[in-house]
């Protein structure tokens, strides 16, 4: 049925009225064949040439349809029913209004739904030339209008269908499948024209976070409001679609270089770095963007969306950028697709490992505080620090489980040390907290579980957060650290001065304590701008009641320029590097001064 009733056209419309038409003429010529064989077998040869030449007439305005030309077949079906139906009139006006309203009808379905009026118009017309001055010819404008309402409620309703299956029903933007039609047609018309494509790809940077966080609702008008934003930065004749999830591509045609895709990349990062206002939250959100050239020769629409795809993640590792690709990137992308996979694997088989760093009191000497750092310790890959797997992590949500495990084992391994006296009584473990621990719901939870199973008070579990995951929702976070605070546990900000610091969460934040980031501790000996900045910070925390911790302490000179400013604890190789427990231990029981 597919082949007799194929159209060979890119358009939807067409095809569909062309199939329409097909069934139409097929119905014809197996009247005509059935009229035909009744008259062999009622040997009668009565207008068997005009059943031939009919038959020969349909089957060309079927191939013609067939072939794309709808429109033309379309009337040259009319003008063949009417004239059909005149043939009829000596055989009396009733049969000839059997078939009078076949040409309103072809022409109310295929042509336009106002073109049966004109047809019967004609037609009336005619026949009333002919001398048929009858009152039932009025049925033809009766029929015309009723092929009219239904032509047009069904091209209307086919419209809506359409419309709704070719676009996102949340952004009314085109959705994947409009998108790479569009795509394909650009790639055509720049292959011919010797002209460039350009497609962007991107993603919004923690926007399942946010979702979780916050709730369907919020994150579904949060892509709404992203979408418009991004349209809002496109010309005329540019696409942008919303392929699903946070997942939005945009088309732009006509682009003389690399330059133009990038430039509106640029207008779009910075129309989304803009906060969103969403159920009285403020929420800052970036977005990673790939970039794919394409048309000169050409190219195949899924070609030019997995190159644009396989920049985007590479500009995910950044977060608020772009990228545009470039050939080496397919052999980046299956690394790091072997990297998900070995690291979906090291959940299942437990391959973490925690390695401990001291923070030494600077007023003494000696040891106060100790971080946990998760390592990776692969069979493959050997033993693999947090840059080499936390972004992967925290993309794929396994940084879930791994944060989970880590927050249990410190504060296990705590306890153990506070029983084997082998640490003084009031060593404090502190463990970084992710994003996705962070706009979670089970974070409560999980702190209070792992408290209970390690029998260890609240008070010696300090949870760290770095600036830029407090400012992507300012007041979640503020919530969420506050009912860490109610538990008793500690809370410290961490790469303080790194991101766009905020005064103002600063007095809204139950923090007990900041880290002043290595970036300023690598210049205090040296530069006054570093040591001004060191001394602010040191001064601010004081007067908030909060306890300083330089990271990044590498020599003698850093220690005794932050001992003149009054900084209350230091962290960095000066000291000790991570140590794996045993190491660790056996330093914390050495009780080592410097």
């Amino acid at each position: 049925m597919n082949t007799l009733l194929g159209i060979k056209s890119h358009d939807p419309d067409l095809r569909r009225k062309g199939r329409v038409l097909a069934v139409m003429l097929l119905g014809m010529a197996a009247s005509v064949i059935i009229v035909g064989v009744f008259n062999v077998l009622q040997g009668t040869s009565r207008y068997d040439v005009v059943n031939l030449l009919f038959l020969l007439l349909l089957s060309a305005l079927y191939f013609l349809n067939r072939f794309g030309f709808v429109s033309v077949a379309g009337l040259c079906t009319v003008v063949l029913t009417a004239a059909g139906s005149f043939l009829l009139i000596d055989e009396g006006l009733e049969a000839t209004f059997i078939t009078l309203p076949l040409p309103i009808l072809v022409a109310s379905s295929l042509l336009a739904s106002w073109a049966g009026f004109a047809v019967a118009a004609a037609m009336i017309g005619i026949a009333v030339a002919l001398g048929i001055n009858s009152l039932s010819l009025l049925i033809l404008a009766i029929v015309a209008v009723i092929s009219y309402l239904f032509a047009d409620s069904s091209d209307r309703a086919y419209r809506a269908s359409h419309y709704r299956a070719m676009h996102d029903p949340l952004t009314d933007l085109p959705n994947r499948a409009l998108f790479v039609d569009r795509l394909g047609q650009a790639l055509g018309r720049a292959g011919r024209e010797r002209k460039r494509v350009a497609l962007l790809f991107m993603d919004l940077d923690n926007f399942k976070v946010v979702n979780d966080s916050l709730g369907h609702e919020l994150g579904d008008e949060l892509l709404v409001q992203a979408g418009q934003r991004i349209r809002g930065c496109l010309r005329p004749g540019d696409t942008a679609a919303r392929l699903g999830g946070d997942e939005f591509t945009v088309l732009l045609e006509d682009v003389a270089e690399a330059g133009d895709a990038v430039h509106a990349a640029e207008r779009i990062l910075g129309e989304l770095g803009a906060p969103f206002h969403l159920g009285g939250h403020k929420i800052g959100v970036s977005a990673s963007i790939g970039i794919a050239l394409g048309g000169l020769a050409q190219g195949r629409p899924d070609d030019l969306l997995r190159d644009a795809d396989v920049a985007m993640y590479r500009a995910k590792r950044e977060k608020g950028s772009y990228k545009v690709f470039q050939a080496g990137m397919h052999a980046w992308a299956l690394g790091r697709l072997k990297l998900e996979e070995d690291l979906r694997r090291a959940v299942e088989r437990g391959e973490f490992r925690i390695h401990f760093q001291p923070k030494v009191r600077l007023s003494t000497g000696k040891i106060a505080e100790m971080e946990a750092l998760v390592r990776w310790g692969s069979s493959e890959r050997g033993l693999v620090t947090p840059s080499g797997f936390i972004q992967v992590a925290e993309e794929t949500g396994l940084i879930v489980p791994i944060g989970k495990w880590v927050l249990e084992e410190a504060c296990r391994q705590a306890r153990q040390w506070r029983e084997r006296q082998a640490s003084p009584p009031a060593l404090r473990m502190c463990v970084n907290l992710s994003v996705r621990q962070l706009r979670g719901t089970d974070l409560i939870a999980d702190v209070t579980q792992a408290l209970r199973k390690a029998d260890l008070e609240a008070c010696c579990l300090q949870l760290e957060v770095t600036e830029s995951m407090i400012m992507e929702d300012e007041q979640h976070t503020i919530e969420m650290l506050r009912s860490v605070a109610d538990l008793g546990v500690q809370v410290a900000i961490d790469d303080f001065g790194k991101g766009y610091s905020s005064l103002n969460y600063l007095k809204e934040l139950p923090a007990n304590a900041l880290k002043i980031d290595k970036s300023f501790v690598d210049g205090i000996a040296i530069s006054d701008a570093d040591t001004a900045i060191v001394r602010l910070i040191v001064e601010l925390a004081h007067t908030l009641g909060m306890v300083v911790t330089a990271e990044g302490v590498e020599t003698a000179a850093q220690l005794t320029r932050l001992r003149e400013l009054g900084c209350d604890l230091g962290q960095g190789f000066y000291f000790s590097p991570p140590l794996h427990k045993m190491a660790a231990g056996a330093l914390v029981e050495s009780d080592p001064s410097w």
